[in-house]
C-alpha cells in the first residue's frame, strides 16, 4: 500500500471513532436540553393551573386541554410533591402511539386537595432528534469525505518533492557517467534526503570511476606480460631436451595461460560494453548472424555429435552494433555446445521479435537467478570461465532487451525479446 493511502487510512481509523463518540454525547446532550425545555413548559402550565385553582369558589374538576390529558382533579388524600415521567398514548385520529412528557403535582387550597396533571407531547422533540441525528450522520459522512479528499490533495502536494526525487533515482544510470545533483526543496526533511542522496551518488560515482579505471588498467597491463610468457613458453616447448613429464607440465601451464588470457579478454570486453564503447548501430539480419555462428562452431558441434534444429522461417532485423551481435550469438551458442550432452541437440528458433536457443543437458547445479552472475558456473563445465552469460546479459541490458531462461523437458532455453 502506498504511503499516502496508508496515512489517510490511519487518520480515518482514528477520526471516525472519535466522530462517533462525539455524536453519541451530542445526541444525549441535545436530548437532555430538549427534556429540560419540556419540563420548564410543564412547570409553567402547572403554575397556570395553580392560579386557576386559587380562583375557585367551590372545588371541582377541570380539563385543561381538549384531549383531557391535562386536568385538575379534586382528590381526598393530602399528598404532596410532584413527579415527571414519559409515556406513550394511543392517538385514535393518527392511529399511532404518541410520546408524552407528563407532570403530576399535588396542591392544597382552602382545605381541598387537588391533583394537577399537565401533559406535553414530545413528538416534535423526537422528530427534531431524528432530524438532528440524520443531519449529524450526513455531516459525518461529508466530513470523512472532505477529510479524505483534503488529505489526499494536501499529501499529493506535500509529497511531490519526494516523488520527484524517486523518479530521478529511477532514471539515474551510473554507467552513463552522469553525476547527478538533487535540487534543494522547501520541505526540510526532503531537503535533507536530497543532500544525503547527493553525497551518496557522488561517492558511488567516484568509486565507480576508480573501479572502472582499475579494471581497464589491470586488464590492459596484463596483456603484455601474458604475451611475453606465452611467447617464451612456446619457445621452451620447442626445445629437444625436454622429457615427457616436463612436456606435460609445460602443456598444463600453456592451457592455464590460455584460460587466463581468455579471462583477461572477457573482462576487457565487459568493461568496453559497460562503458558503452560500441556505439555504432546498423540494421542487422539476425538470421544471417545465426547461420554464420553455426558455421563457425560446426567442428565443435560435430565433435559432440550434436543435432541442430532450426526454425528461421521469418527474418528478424534489429538495430545493433554488429560486433556485439556476433558476440551475443557466439556466447549463446558456445554455452549451448559446452553444456550439451554427447549426441544431444540444439534448437534455434526465431519468432516475431524473439530469439530462442535451446540445448539438451542435465539440470543446473546453480540457481537460475545466478546464471548471469559473473564467475557463477555450472559444476558440469569446469572449463568455463563463468563470464559468457554475463557478457550476454550486459549486451542485452545495453539495448534494453529482455532475456529469460527456463528448463523444460530436459532442454535449457534462453529467450531474448527484441522489443
Amino acid at each position: 500500500m502506498r504511503l499516502i493511502n496508508k496515512t489517510i487510512l490511519y487518520y480515518l481509523l482514528i477520526s471516525f471513532p472519535l466522530l462517533i463518540i462525539a455524536g453519541y454525547f451530542s445526541y444525549f446532550l441535545i436530548k437532555s436540553e430538549l427534556r429540560d425545555g419540556a419540563d420548564e413548559s410543564l412547570v409553567k402550565e402547572k403554575s397556570n393551573a395553580i392560579q386557576l385553582i386559587n380562583s375557585f369558589k367551590e372545588p371541582h374538576n377541570v380539563n385543561l386541554s381538549f384531549d383531557s390529558l391535562s386536568n385538575i382533579q379534586v382528590v381526598k388524600n393530602g399528598e404532596v410533591g410532584e413527579i415527571y415521567f414519559d409515556t406513550s398514548i394511543y392517538d385514535i385520529g393518527e392511529q399511532e402511539f404518541t410520546p408524552y412528557r407528563i407532570l403530576k403535582s399535588h396542591y392544597s387550597f382552602n382545605n381541598n386537595n387537588y391533583l394537577i396533571t399537565v401533559a406535553k407531547t414530545t413528538l416534535e422533540e423526537d422528530e427534531l432528534m431524528e432530524g438532528l441525528f440524520s443531519a449529524f450522520g450526513i455531516i459525518i459522512v461529508f466530513l470523512v469525505f472532505a477529510f479524505f479528499m483534503a488529505n489526499w490533495l494536501l499529501s499529493k502536494t506535500l509529497w511531490k518533492p519526494f516523488h520527484n526525487t524517486l523518479s530521478e533515482l529511477n532514471t539515474y544510470d551510473i554507467k552513463k557517467h552522469d553525476p547527478h545533483k538533487f535540487e534543494p526543496v522547501a520541505t526540510t526533511e526532503f531537503n535533507q534526503l536530497n543532500i544525503a542522496l547527493n553525497k551518496m551518488t557522488e561517492k558511488i560515482y567516484s568509486d565507480f570511476l576508480q573501479q572502472k579505471e582499475f579494471t581497464e588498467n589491470a586488464s590492459h597491463e596484463m596483456q603484455t606480460p601474458l604475451a611475453i610468457v606465452k611467447a617464451n613458453l612456446s619457445l621452451l616447448m620447442q626445445s629437444s631436451n625436454l622429457k615427457e613429464e616436463e612436456m606435460n607440465q609445460l602443456q598444463t601451464i600453456e592451457n592455464t595461460l590460455k584460460k587466463l588470457s581468455a579471462l583477461n579478454k572477457s573482462l576487457i570486453l565487459l568493461t568496453k560494453i559497460e562503458n558503452n564503447q560500441f556505439r555504432e548501430n546498423v540494421t542487422i539480419n539476425l538470421n544471417e548472424v545465426i547461420a554464420k555462428a553455426l558455421d563457425n562452431y560446426s567442428d565443435l558441434i560435430q565433435a559432440k555429435n550434436i543435432q541442430i534444429e532450426t526454425d528461421l522461417k521469418s527474418d528478424l532485423k534489429i538495430e545493433m552494433n554488429p560486433i556485439l551481435a556476433d558476440i551475443l550469438l557466439s556466447n549463446l551458442l558456445q554455452n549451448a555446445i559446452r553444456h550439451n550432452n554427447a549426441d544431444g541437440k540444439i534448437v534455434v528458433s526465431i519468432k516475431e521479435k524473439e530469439l530462442s536457443i535451446s540445448n539438451s543437458g542435465e539440470p543446473l547445479s546453480v540457481s537460475k537467478e545466478d546464471l548471469f552472475v559473473r564467475f557463477k558456473k555450472n559444476d558440469a563445465s569446469k572449463d568455463s570461465l563463468g563470464l559468457g552469460l554475463s557478457i550476454v546479459k550486459s549486451i542485452t541490458d545495453t539495448y534494453n532487451y529482455a532475456i529469460a531462461y527456463n528448463y523444460n523437458n530436459s532442454l535449457h532455453t534462453f529467450i531474448i525479446h527484441f522489443s
